[in-house]
């Protein structure tokens, strides 16, 4: 009885362990994997010196995100770039991003840089905590002394802000008032003081308007005469790119100072030498200027564009390559098309692809290098498209085109590139022809292996009958049991294969459930008090909903585009909810690309129009063809 109960009690787990192991054989992995690490060139500088932070970024995909900057009171922080490398090995999609920061230290001592984090919302990675020592600066440099130090003449810091008189002030220029969407201008920002600084100033940025930015580093420093006073000054430089048409504005830069005031120290006081070695060891009167605001205007393009135009505007090249020329039928080839030059290459978008029915063409993905040689902003950006021959023989890609605005010339250019040739082979789907008829020749017989099976004269109790015998014994309702298990994995098989054949269909059904996560992560990101973190994931949670609705990659399209298309598939939507979805792009895009300039308030409002704005689209698609 012992026996026969222990064999019911494992023929009871079986169906546990058999439905276990099914479970296993159907998940999926969750999320890719991401990856941050970062270095430096020094870990000791002298006050006056800078040091370059690299942060790299690796991770599954051909999209990673942004590192998330910690705040360093030690340090003023300047981004000096990105390079973007991605990889396809085995269908597999690799990235890694370098971003590159200059950072200048404020004080003498131990400057901690805090962990650096990034997040893609399922998983968080950190990087260790850095040490830096700062120490003073050689007696054979000036003070502040970061680049060679430029004269500037008498009149030239006459500004509105060079009051006379005063030690310390700051100003704020750009090389024009004027300029087309994304092009280039460059903001001055200047410190002046005319008396010694016991450290480093905290320079904190202005905020920008129908604006974004691009640090130009790194700081450089000078010495200029003002209405018969000696000035040594920090100059910062930013370029500043339009959004779209309309006025733009920068606000003010603010700079905190500690100074030397030795006129408080009274040689006879009896804390004399607390005062003065307090001042020695950089502590003094703390005082705090700003730059004033500057307005701008975003002039709206001419007319006469091209329709390959999406709103580029510099100076640009293109060049298309094929990862290779000889492919087999059903085999990947990568298209690269690479837009070099000098502009504001983040908004450059994909250029159209022409119609390739001899192909099947997957979603583009792009990758990103900026340069900031002589303050111009320039790179090159990389958009990888992946193709499929769906036929053999010479097969060609016909001509792509890219246009651009040239601000200097005043004038559309457009470029293209192609067409391009390849030659596709047969795959490897023949197999081998079997001659069932009945006059063909026999084959002969061969051995394949040769076994010799002895017959024992032990008798023995079978175990298969003592199985059968212990099954038999069980209750009838767990007989039921495999056949059930084996129906579900049926059934979830059918399901994946449904699902792997009809992506748009289930992501169009999941639209506003992704939605609501992402509103509500942004709604946690608001009350942790990371207004410029919300606006990004709203404006990101607003790109997928699109995307999942219309079944075209939004983020690749302009908005003229993205609405012409929701209007084909939504014919039924009314014009208030496309004017709705325009006014919330055009304000999430704004705060996105600006996040200097992110208020509370304003985030806070784009949440609200946001989360009532859902439904609304919602009951508007209802409708769609099918």
């Amino acid at each position: 009885m012992k026996d026969k109960g222990s064999g019911r009690r494992k023929n009871r787990r079986t169906p546990v362990v058999a439905f276990l192991l099914l479970c296993a054989m159907a998940a999926r992995p969750l999320s890719a994997a991401l990856s941050i690490s970062a270095e430096t060139d020094k870990t000791t500088l002298a006050v006056n010196d800078s040091l370059y932070l690299t942060v790299t970024v690796g991770g599954d995909s051909a999209s990673v995100p942004e590192p998330e900057m910690p705040g360093m009171d030690g340090f003023n922080v300047y981004s000096a770039g990105r390079s973007q490398n991605i990889s396809f090995v085995n269908g597999k999609v690799t990235s890694n991003v370098a971003f590159t920061y200059i950072l200048s230290p404020r004080f003498i001592g131990r400057i901690k840089i805090p962990p650096i984090s990034i997040t893609d919302g399922a998983q968080k990675r950190s990087t260790p905590e850095m040490e830096i020592t700062v120490v003073k600066s050689d007696a054979s440099q000036s003070q502040g002394a970061q680049s060679r130090p430029r004269r500037v003449r008498a009149g030239e810091g006459n500004r509105p802000g060079a009051e006379g008189g005063s030690s310390l002030f700051m100003t704020a220029e750009t090389d024009r008032r004027a300029a087309y969407p994304n092009e280039q201008v460059n903001l001055t920002i200047r410190f002046y003081t005319s008396v010694p600084l016991t450290s480093n100033p905290q320079y904190v940025p202005p905020q920008f308007k129908n604006l974004t930015s691009e640090d130009l580093p790194p700081v450089r420093n000078g010495d200029a005469e003002i209405k018969g006073t000696r000035y040594s000054y920090s100059e910062i430089r930013v370029a500043l790119f339009g959004i779209q048409e309309g006025q733009a504005s920068v606000g003010p830069a603010s700079v905190m100072a500690q100074v030397y005031n030795s006129s408080g120290i009274d040689p006879f006081d009896p804390n004399f030498f607390q005062q003065f070695f307090a001042m020695s060891a950089g502590q003094g009167e703390t005082k705090k200027v700003a730059s004033p605001p500057v307005a701008l205007k975003v002039l709206p393009f001419p007319e006469g564009a091209p329709d390959s135009f999406k709103g580029a505007a510099g100076d640009f090249t293109m060049a298309a390559a094929l990862s290779s020329r000889e492919v087999k039928a059903g085999e990947a080839v990568n298209l690269s098309l690479t837009v070099s030059g000098r502009g504001n290459l983040r908004a450059v978008a994909a250029p159209t692809l022409p119609e390739m029915p001899d192909f099947k063409v997957y979603d583009t993905m792009s990758s990103l290098d900026i340069s900031k040689k002589g303050d111009v902003i320039g790179g090159r950006k990389v958009f990888t498209t992946i193709l499929i021959p769906k036929t053999s023989g010479k097969l060609t890609i016909p001509k792509i085109r890219f246009s651009f605005f040239d601000p200097a010339a005043k004038a559309y250019r457009e470029l293209s590139a192609g067409p391009l040739e390849l030659t596709a082979e047969k795959g490897d789907g023949a197999g081998k022809t079997f001659s069932f008829a009945h006059d063909a020749p026999a084959a002969g017989i061969t051995a394949i292996a040769s076994d010799i099976r002895y017959v024992s004269d032990r008798a023995r109790t079978p175990g298969l009958t003592e199985l059968a015998g212990r099954l038999s014994a069980l209750p009838p309702w767990l007989h039921v049991l495999p056949a059930l298990l084996l129906l579900a994995s049926f059934w979830l098989a059918r399901l994946n294969d449904f699902r792997d054949r009809n992506p748009l269909l289930f992501r169009f059904r999941k639209a506003r459930a992704k939605a609501g996560a992402g509103i509500a992560a942004a709604r946690a990101r608001m009350n942790g008090g990371a207004p410029a973190e919300a606006a990004a994931l709203l404006y990101d949670s607003l790109l997928d909903y699109l995307r999942d609705k219309s079944g075209h990659k939004v983020s690749g399209l302009t908005m003229k585009r993205t609405l012409s298309l929701l209007r084909e598939r939504f014919p039924g939507a009314g014009e208030y909810a496309f004017g709705e979805i325009r006014d919330l792009w055009e304000k999430l895009e704004a705060l996105h690309f600006s996040p200097a300039g992110t208020g509370y308030e304003e985030v806070k409002d784009m949440l609200e129009k946001y989360s009532a704005l859902l439904p609304v689209l919602e009951k508007e698609f209802s409708g769609k063809k099918r």
